[in-house]
């Protein structure tokens, strides 16, 4: 059992650009899996919400009742036919991939040189599928418990997301206060639904995540185009796995828009975003467009000051897995230099994903001059002292 994290003194960034910085590899995108999937959260929840989704029961028959076969909403309409998870990352061929936080540590951390894991949820990333807000708070702050006991105490270079309920702001408000006054917490994670990131309906979740100096970030969520409550995929539902997972990307993209043009950056000087594992190579023809845009109907969106580039290179980031795989190496280099990489790229795995991403192949082609940004420095000013 590795030592228990110290309580951060601060809150905001600490590390300044070109600084020493203490770390030389942070990971920002590694999932946890519950061991025994939701019945891992009983302890957490009460008896009512217990009896409510019929996890964990006892009775010979309660394997035939529907009710007592309760999940969060997940990808069930697009198979990946390799399997979504590493099966080298099951400790005992039983229980579910990257569950044992030991396993992974060694696994991950130990084998790769990883100081830091930022850990978001392998479990709940379809929450905001569900339609009953109060039941996702409930889940969503038991998840919080749960990682904190299980996997915060357990390793000392561990460092957990702080998961809410988009569905009821309130509720997320005082989550977030609860789940942030613990040691070990860098990050909000919020589940993308069908509401745009630029709606108005997030503000209180801006205000707070502001306030405490800490980012949010949004990911994939496998019920993408599938749940009627979950973010719309463009155009209309794919046909395959391969072509639903590559057009994740326009999902993100989407979301990036709004933030900026709804002005949120502007009304939360403070708030930093992360964009994980949702690509960005697409980045070059946002920024550019939007500010193409921007100086040309500037009477439409007037609280943009300047141009919308400008916002996201302040306060995005993005995470670098998967990474993309040119047939040229220069046009890695071209991309990186598009997109400023050295400001706005954090290296992540994936881990225990098919496609993880193993930082010194995946990495190679990345211009020397920023690799150390990018493994490590941007997020460490990112994350500030709640990374030490």
């Amino acid at each position: 059992m590795g030592e228990r994290h110290r309580t951060p003194q601060a809150t905001q960034s600490t590390t300044e650009p070109g600084s020493a910085v203490p770390f030389d590899r942070i990971d920002c995108d590694v999932h946890p899996n519950f061991r025994d999937g939701l019945a891992d959260l009983m302890p957490y929840l009460s008896e009512a919400w217990r009896r409510r989704v019929g996890v964990g029961s006892d009775s010979a028959w309660s394997s035939q009742v529907t009710a007592s076969h309760f999940t969060v909403p997940a990808n069930v309409l697009y198979m990946n036919p390799v399997g979504a998870m590493r099966r080298d990352t099951i400790s005992d061929g039983v229980h579910t991939p990257a569950s044992e936080p030991s396993l992974v540590a060694g696994q991950l951390l130990d084998a790769h040189g990883i100081d830091r894991a930022v850990l978001l949820s392998g479990n709940l990333l379809g929450l905001g599928g569900l339609p009953d807000p109060d039941l996702a708070s409930a889940l969503a702050a038991a998840h919080n418990r749960w990682l904190a006991e299980t996997w915060l105490a357990a390793d000392v270079r561990y460092r957990g997301v702080i998961l809410v309920a988009p569905q009821d702001p309130p509720q997320a408000v005082a989550e977030i206060e609860r789940t942030a006054a613990l040691p070990g917490f860098v990050q909000i994670h919020i589940p993308m639904i069908d509401r745009l990131l630029g709606d108005r309906h997030y503000y209180p979740i801006y205000e707070a995540a502001s306030g405490l100096g800490i980012p949010i970030s949004v990911h994939p969520n496998a019920i993408d185009g599938i749940f009627r409550t979950g973010p719309g995929y463009p155009g209309g539902n794919p046909v395959y796995y391969t072509e639903w997972h590559s057009g994740l990307t326009s999902i993100f993209a989407a979301n990036l828009i709004s933030i900026v043009c709804n002005g949120v950056f502007e009304r939360f000087p403070q708030l930093r975003l992360v964009m994980t594992e949702g690509g960005f190579a697409w980045l070059p023809d946002v920024m550019w467009r939007l500010d193409k845009d921007w100086r040309g109907l500037r009477d439409e969106i007037p609280w943009l000051s300047r141009p919308p580039s400008e916002y996201i290179l302040e306060h995005v980031r993005f995470t670098t897995q998967p990474f993309i795989e040119p047939s040229r190496r220069e046009h890695i280099s071209a991309i990186c230099d598009m997109i400023h990489a050295d400001r706005v790229l954090m290296f992540s795995t994936d881990y225990p994903h098919w496609d993880f991403d193993d930082p010194v192949r995946a990495l190679a082609s990345v211009p020397r001059a920023i690799l150390p940004r990018v493994l490590a420095g941007t997020a460490a000013e990112f994350y500030g002292a709640r990374l030490l």
